[in-house]
């Protein structure tokens, strides 16, 4: 992985440390699910079932739960935000980042997917 690939898979750990989501929660009320989490993010521009089309084809690619991986695309979005990116959205996010799996391979990291994403976006 170059500098700039670990400076991004940096950034998004750390944007996930932040928002909570690489420990457990022992919330009391039922949390939103992933897919409701994205589509309640972006204002309802997506329908619940959309973000959960997406999310069903990219889980089984990667090591990460679904409620991570919601947590990267939206992580994603936001690193992208920061550096001037802004014609991504969650949904996008979810789209590109499965797009960017490499067929026929075993689950991977997801988290490097993202980052390897971020850095081409921003370049």
């Amino acid at each position: 992985m170059n500098r700039t690939t670990t400076t991004a898979a940096g950034a998004l750990l750390a944007a996930l440390t932040l928002a909570g989501c690489s420990s457990s929660d022992p919330s009391p009320a039922t949390p939103p699910s992933p897919a409701q989490m994205l589509a309640d993010l972006d204002g309802g521009k997506r329908d619940t079932s959309s973000y959960q089309a997406v999310l069903d084809k990219w889980a089984p690619k990667c090591t990460q739960t679904p409620k991570k991986l919601a947590a990267i695309a939206n992580a994603t979005v936001e690193e992208l935000r920061k550096h001037g990116v802004n014609d991504e959205t969650e949904y996008s996010a979810l789209v590109h980042l499965n797009q960017s799996m490499p067929g026929g391979t075993s689950k991977m990291d997801c988290t490097d997917i993202a980052a390897a994403y971020v850095t081409l976006r921003e370049t």
